[in-house]
């Protein structure tokens, strides 16, 4: 094979994989905590060898740390704190921090908007 990247066939194939191996970790985490933890090793595994982005909805979803599935109130904590979400992983102790200043600010920016076009209606 040559050098480089990969055909697009292969990436579309690995992503599908990927999200395969997620879907199947959320359905597992119940049961069987450490088939979950393995598939999302796997995942991981597959995003690495393929140079590919884990899929954005479930990028907060597994430990960058120890790639373990988080499954709120089980073996993650989520706090809030100082306009950041603070997600505690429990099996090793990694803090992830995300911001959320964007969502505050179209939260404002909605709230003033509907109060001008409700003005503008009264007027």
């Amino acid at each position: 094979m040559r050098r480089g990247r990969r055909p697009r066939w292969m990436i579309k194939i690995a992503l599908e994989r990927m999200e395969i191996l997620l879907n199947h970790a959320e359905e597992e985490f119940a049961l069987h905590p450490e088939r979950s933890h393995r598939y999302v090793e796997m995942a991981w595994k597959i995003a690495t060898k393929y140079n590919l982005k884990i899929p954005s909805s479930w990028r907060g979803r597994f430990c960058k740390n120890c790639h373990r599935f988080l499954k709120p109130g089980s073996n993650c904590q989520i706090r809030l704190h100082d306009s950041m979400v603070n997600i505690k992983c429990l099996e090793c102790g990694e803090i992830m921090r995300k911001p959320y200043i964007k969502e505050n600010k179209a939260k404002r920016r909605n709230k003033i908007e509907s109060r001008t076009f409700q003005e503008g209606i009264d007027a």
